[in-house]
């Protein structure tokens, strides 16, 4: 599985996690971060035509929109009832009632630039700002987003420009980047790690008032209940420590019997010969204090024999546990 770019961190959980989930890996982004990657997309030629770009007509009209200026940004808020009500959901009508508020992402465009042809006749080019809302969904172990509405500032439009607005040049927008959003998502993935096969499973998909956060667990039985508090970092992954310490006992187990040194020397009618094997390496621990710190037992094998004229003489052989 990728890991976005960040501090990794390990917590010692115990069991009163406020967040009442268990968690072998979590990722954390924050809406800067987020929208950093939003606005390379918007500065790449390539991809600003395929998703920040698009045309649209019908029988009677026809345009261009475009996001112009200022790369859009995420914030992670809801949107306004006034602002809700007024904005296209996917019918191609304005919602009811009050916004959703849990887990919802707004995509701000300060520009979206319009060029409308009515019956062959150029409309003054506007440009308003436009919000797209979406919300972080999961589902059958997958995080993803939804496409809820999107919304266009008309208060410096005319009644026909509106008109075009609501019927044409919204609900395309909405299509184009509620397909663009909702395909970004993450679904359970097997991954190599450190020499072990894992599947992560996402568990909870949420948004904490600063970050959009994605909790996991891995087919090792190893989940443990969430910290009690995220950290502050922009980006961030956390592994909990009984997870951690699994991988690490398993990549040990892996180098069982392992032959680290096989050597024969001889010559002048002497020959030498020592062979050393990694028995096991057992009792994988992280210091509590400093999680880059680990220590284990190690058991190694050593023999060693040496032959005079073909006379043989064991010097050693044991089994030493350094």
């Amino acid at each position: 599985m990728p890991v976005a770019p960040g501090l990794l961190e390990m917590f010692s959980v115990g069991n009163g996690g406020s967040w009442y989930m268990d968690f072998d890996v979590v990722f954390g982004i924050d809406s800067a971060s987020f929208s950093a990657g939003v606005d390379r997309l918007n500065q790449d030629q390539k991809t600003h035509a395929a998703l920040f770009r698009g045309d649209y007509r019908d029988d009677h009209a026809s345009g261009t929109w475009e996001v112009t200026g200022q790369s859009p940004e995420f914030e992670f808020q809801s949107p306004s009832v006034d602002k809700w009500q007024g904005s296209i959901g996917p019918d191609g009508k304005h919602p009811t009632g009050d916004p959703p508020t849990d887990n919802v992402l707004t995509l701000s465009i300060p520009s979206l630039e319009l060029a409308v042809t009515i019956d062959g006749s150029a409309l003054p080019t506007v440009s308003p700002a436009v919000e797209f809302y979406t919300r972080l969904a999961l589902a059958d172990g997958t995080a993803s987003l939804t496409p809820l509405a999107v919304w266009a500032d008309q208060s410096n439009l005319t009644p026909a420009e509106k008109s075009i607005i609501d019927r044409l040049i919204l609900p395309q927008v909405f299509l184009q980047l509620g397909t663009v959003l909702s395909g970004h998502a993450i679904a359970p993935q097997t991954a190599d790690v450190v020499g072990s096969q894992v599947t992560f499973t996402a568990t909870e998909a949420l948004i904490t008032g600063t970050h959009l956060v994605v909790v996991a667990t891995a087919d090792t039985g190893t989940a443990q209940p969430v910290p009690e508090a995220w950290p502050a970092q922009p980006v961030f992954a956390v592994i909990n420590r009984v997870f951690a310490q699994h991988i690490a006992q398993s990549a040990a187990d892996a180098h069982k019997n392992t032959v680290v040194y096989d050597k024969t020397d001889s010559g002048g009618g002497v020959s030498f010969s020592a062979k050393a094997v990694v028995k096991s390496i057992d009792k994988v621990t992280i210091d509590k204090s400093d999680a880059t710190s680990w220590s284990a037992s190690l058991d190694v094998a050593f023999d060693a024999s040496a032959s005079m004229l073909g006379n043989k003489c064991a010097l050693k052989k044991s089994s030493d546990s350094l």
